[in-house]
């Protein structure tokens, strides 16, 4: 499918960077994970390619968890997939200085009956979101031992896309502070928790509130180049119907064939695994990879 030239030079115009920005003397932009997870965006691509590929592939980033595992109890498979995208820049990087964003979340995550006739999509929530961060690293205490890493707040919408008796749908409005206790390098201990209220009605799941709350903490202990432990945890309106999710992911690396993913060993005990199914209480075990944790 090819692009009008109109609609190709609005994009290059909107998403075109300053001299400033682009001479190659500025590092690429870091980008960090709800999970406190530091990346480093894709760097530009050569210069043959067009200037709307670089404009677009430099803005696009991993978001939320990306995996796939598989367990023994009906629905066996789950899945998820999660990506952001870089609207406005508020200011220009620097070694010590990251700038603020706006960005557009798009996080999809399925239960798949896959061992079920026909192999049928259980449920899928569909979560877009708009979010301003904005990382500051400030370390505290002797060798950095606390830092405090930014904040996101921001609107975001989550739908099973379905009609009728199973629709189910709902609008936050969050905040969330990320900070990390422990040297960068190093173990280390990320607190993040969200903090988030209702918006526009629940008319189609009124009792969600009482399975989920007004919040969600997540821990994750461990190293960025080894074994992480992440614990998600949240507690219903009147602090009962608590649910807990545990990941444990393994990076595993070859360099036959450049391959690199986390093994990932998932727990789940409580509430709201699927949208459908908020009110229903479950657990189970499911294993797989993870192409970001």
């Amino acid at each position: 499918m090819k692009l009008s030239p109109i609609i190709l030079a609005l994009f290059v115009l909107l998403n075109a960077e300053s001299p400033a920005q682009t001479d190659g003397a500025q590092p690429p932009d870091a980008v960090t994970t709800p999970a406190g997870k530091t990346l480093t965006d894709v760097p530009a691509l050569a210069p043959a390619t067009s200037q709307f590929e670089n404009a677009f592939v430099g803005r696009l980033a991993p978001y939320e968890p990306i995996y796939f595992i598989y367990g023994p109890h009906s629905p066996a498979a789950k899945f998820q997939f999660s990506i952001k995208y870089k609207i406005l820049r508020f200011g220009v990087a620097t070694p010590q200085y990251l700038p603020s964003t706006l960005q557009f979340g798009f996080t999809q995550r399925s239960l798949w009956d896959i061992n079920a006739s026909s192999s049928p999509f259980y449920d899928t929530s569909y979560m877009p979101e708009l979010f301003f961060e904005s990382l500051a690293p400030i370390s505290i205490g002797p060798g950095g031992w606390f830092t405090w890493l930014g904040y996101q707040v921001g609107f975001k919408h989550e739908s099973n896309g379905r009609e009728g008796p199973v629709s189910r749908s709902l609008n936050t409005v969050y905040a969330r502070p990320v900070l990390a206790l422990g040297p960068s390098d190093g173990w280390r201990l990320v607190v993040s928790p969200v903090f988030f209220t209702y918006v526009g009605g629940l008319t189609d799941n009124r009792d969600l509130i009482d399975y989920r709350g007004y919040g969600q903490l997540r821990l994750v202990f461990g190293k960025n180049t080894g074994p992480s432990l992440m614990y998600t945890g949240s507690a219903g309106k009147h602090w009962d119907r608590y649910t807990t999710q545990l990941d444990l992911t393994v990076p595993v690396r070859t360099r036959l064939l450049d391959f690199k993913t986390f093994l990932l060993l998932q727990y789940f005990n409580g509430y709201g695994e699927s949208l459908l199914s908020y009110s229903a209480k479950t657990e189970t075990i499911r294993a797989g990879v993870a192409i970001v944790r």
